[in-house]
């Protein structure tokens, strides 16, 4: 009998090990893919990689960002939100993939709230809207009243319906009551192209993604849409200022994991994370594109997240967007 009590025992030590590791005791010990919804190069994907090198750094393991674009932000969250709980796959979750795509989809593929958890607040960064320098309505007052006087007549582009900047342009119609043409584009380089070529007037996208033509003078930045003016265009009014003092919309960035991920994993990620926005070298780049990091309890940035999923469900239904 004692023998085959001491067998049984034996049996189960292999599980103990194993389940202290399943908690996140080692994590991470491989590559961490951090998912990103948009294309390389813009100014989503810059915060991600910036933040990679540090969160690389940090643990000693690489943390390789996957783009997965397209859908607002869908088919990066459903890929992380379907994938295993165990801290290897992280969202780079924003306006998009959390408080859009809820009511431009009639049937999201995920669920933002159930599906995922929040793990850190990365931060916001404004819109801003431009136009080629030989526009000459290159002022929102100038478009406002020209927009009034033909209806239908000029155009915008940006980076698809279930973006941040494209839905600033939709709440500043709205407020207005001016008829602009959206022109949907793959991401804002593309947009900015033709704005340059002379085939569209304007161009609405993360600040960061149009700085470096703002700078060499190849466009000129009419408004921003942050709460206050952004030091990176300091001459350049915000919506709020021009047209009215709740058109405030920034586009904000966050780290979700799929719903079920260990909590010692999550703290290790939070952690690191907001370690890494302190640190100078980051700070530095993310404020010279206009990005305001930040840090927020994880109670605060689901709050946060549901005032935005209802203010935003208002303006795509005053707007007459229907569900696809």
């Amino acid at each position: 009998m004692r023998r085959r009590h001491f067998t049984a025992g034996l049996a189960t030590l292999p599980f103990v090990p194993t389940f202290a590791l399943a908690q996140g005791d080692d994590w991470p010990n491989r590559n961490v893919r951090i998912v990103c919804p948009f294309t390389p190069g813009g100014s989503q994907d810059n915060i991600a990689r910036r933040l990679a090198v540090k969160l690389s750094d940090e643990f000693g393991q690489t943390f390789v960002v996957e783009n997965r674009t397209g859908a607002g932000g869908s088919i990066a969250a459903d890929n992380v939100a379907k994938s295993p709980p165990d801290g290897y796959s992280v969202l780079l979750g924003n306006i998009g993939s959390h408080a859009l795509v809820p009511h431009l989809y009639r049937k999201p593929a995920y669920n933002a709230v159930t599906d995922l958890e929040t793990v850190a607040w990365i931060g916001t960064q404004p819109n801003l809207l431009c136009c080629h320098p030989n526009f000459e309505h290159n002022t929102l007052q100038k478009l406002i009243a020209a927009a009034k006087k033909e209806p239908g007549k000029y155009s915008f582009g940006s980076s698809g319906l279930g973006t941040s900047p494209t839905l600033t342009m939709e709440l500043f119609k709205q407020k207005t009551g001016v008829d602009i043409t959206f022109i949907s584009y793959r991401g804002a380089a593309a947009a900015a192209a033709d704005v340059l070529a002379g085939h569209v007037p304007m161009v609405i996208s993360n600040i960061d993604s149009l700085m470096g033509q703002v700078s060499a003078g190849k466009l000129k930045p009419m408004a921003s849409s942050g709460a206050k003016r952004s030091p990176v265009v300091p001459d350049t009014p915000t919506f709020a200022e021009v047209v009215s003092p709740d058109l405030v919309v920034t586009s904000w960035s966050i780290w979700a994991v799929p719903t079920g991920t260990p909590a010692k994993i999550k703290d290790k990620l939070r952690v690191a994370t907001e370690k890494a926005l302190k640190s100078p070298d980051v700070l530095e780049s993310m404020k010279a594109g206009g990005f305001e990091p930040g840090i927020m309890t994880v109670p605060e940035i689901d709050a946060y997240i549901q005032t935005e999923i209802k203010r935003w469900g208002e303006v795509i239904r005053a707007a007459g967007i229907k569900p696809e």
